[in-house]
């Protein structure tokens, strides 16, 4: 992954993780594929609410429903969701998986998903999103998520705390992958067994 500011001057590059699923056009949530093209980040989540921001016609949209409106009403309720997230226990060990690392930024765009959806009484943010990973050493470099793409803490971290990228930064994605057997992917069967599996 390459972080590039609008004069062309490269800040960051680095290994990314992405989605198992095979190099094609994404068509739905659970085809495990990330999806090619041009996306814009519409959502920041993290622990941290002087972080957090939203686009604001997400928003709007999302405060029409009474539910979801106090989780965006303001960064302390993007940080719940946040937190939610993290404790989701996708691979049912009892424990959180933090399957979302240190920050979530979230794209919009073809392909991206449905955005807030529901768990229990809280929210969790459901969309195609540059976002962390508790198994860095598996998944990064690899296919090993369900669409996101898993980027390293401390790349995170840079980008959120030094404000490089936002809500409205458009994000590019290509395959720029030569050979495709050179990614190192997951089928869904091996993924099924794995004791470390988490959703995302």
């Amino acid at each position: 992954m390459s972080v590039v500011d609008a004069s062309g001057k490269t800040l960051v590059t680095c290994p990314v993780g992405i989605g198992r699923g095979p190099l094609k056009q994404k068509l739905n949530m659970q085809d495990c594929i990330t999806p090619a093209g041009t996306f814009v980040i519409d959502v920041v989540l993290s622990a941290d609410p002087k972080f957090n921001r939203i686009d604001e016609n997400q928003k709007f949209l999302i405060s029409k429903n009474s539910h979801f409106a106090p989780f965006v009403k303001d960064a302390k309720g993007l940080a719940k969701i946040f937190e939610t997230m993290n404790w989701q226990d996708f691979n049912r060990d009892g424990k959180p998986d933090q399957a979302y690392g240190f920050a979530f930024f979230g794209l919009n765009g073809k392909g991206t998903g449905p955005k807030l959806i529901s768990a229990g009484n809280s929210a969790r943010w459901y969309s195609i999103a540059l976002h962390g990973t508790p198994n860095e050493k598996t998944a990064i470099g690899a296919a090993t998520s369900e669409g996101c793409i898993h980027v390293q803490k401390s790349v995170l971290k840079s980008l959120l705390q030094d404000y490089k990228i936002g809500v409205g930064t458009p994000v590019h994605i290509n395959d720029g992958t030569k050979n495709a057997s050179d990614v190192k992917r997951m089928s869904s069967s091996a993924d099924n067994k794995d004791p470390g599996r988490t959703r995302n």
